[in-house]
């Protein structure tokens, strides 16, 4: 319990840490060796702050009257602009390197490493944006649900991402993934808790459409951890990046599911 409580006090520097690593947003981390392991608890948290640039995307655009899919992808864009990136990349790294056919681990490794963006890779990224733009769209038209949903969705795929990363081995024996081990047991569990707090919200919002985001999402990362464990052998920092895309796609499906009448 003394571990679980100095996490807990330590969250707010936590999630600080986390954002510096995880966004481009200029932030000043106190003095020290950043350890990715025992900052996982604020993961939730930095995903909600990033939240805040494309949620205010959508709060100005309604308000100015922009249709709905393009306040989508300007949100959307808005979310990849404050993370450079970095979990797109990973989806289309990981992708590629699992669409390798009957190739062995090795040469798979070797594909997600290599900085060229292959077929399954690009394939992955625009399919995702599609299918994230077009669910945002339908939830625009109400924009504070499709606020709820931005900040809701990003505390709880980064919840699940952790889930991914503690129940697979490192598949290198080396890199940063390797370097990082195991989450930390404290900071998992606060930032699973964080990411549970962030769907009961969006459950009491949405009802049976958060359920269904939710069991899609959470399906998939089941699904998608046993799948790198069998072709690569485990997680890798790309894999990690996926997750995250992976499910808060499925979790924007889910949303986007709710009627017309409930919206209304």
């Amino acid at each position: 319990m003394s571990d679980f409580s100095d996490r807990v006090r330590r969250l707010p520097e936590d999630t600080l840490a986390a954002l510096s690593f995880f966004s481009r947003v200029p932030v000043h981390n106190p003095p020290g060796i950043f350890d990715l392991s025992r900052s996982a608890g604020g993961w939730p948290l930095a995903g909600l702050l990033i939240a805040v640039a494309p949620a205010t995307i959508v709060v100005l655009n309604g308000w100015l009257g922009i249709p709905g899919l393009v306040t989508a992808f300007l949100a959307i864009a808005a979310g990849i602009a404050m993370t450079g990136a970095l979990h797109e990349d990973g989806l289309a790294d990981t992708f590629d390197g699992l669409g390798g056919g009957r190739r062995g681990k090795a040469q798979r490794l070797a594909i997600m490493r290599d900085s060229r963006l292959g077929t399954f890779g690009a394939l992955a990224l625009v399919l995702a944006l599609l299918i994230k733009g077009s669910a945002l769209a339908v939830l625009a038209v109400h924009p504070s649900r499709a606020v709820l949903a931005l900040l809701g969705i990003a505390m709880v795929s980064r919840a699940l991402t952790l889930w991914h990363w503690s129940v697979t081995p490192p598949a290198r024996h080396d890199g940063m993934a390797f370097a990082a081990g195991q989450p930390d047991t404290a900071a998992l569990q606060i930032g699973l808790l964080s990411g549970l707090a962030a769907a009961i919200v969006l459950v009491i919002a949405f009802g049976w459409a958060a359920l269904i985001g939710i069991a899609l999402a959470a399906l998939a990362i089941g699904y998608f951890s046993s799948l790198v464990n069998r072709r690569i052998g485990g997680h890798t920092g790309d894999t990690i990046g996926a997750a995250q895309q992976v499910a808060e796609t499925l979790l924007f499906v889910g949303l986007s599911s709710v009627s017309t009448t409930i919206l209304a």
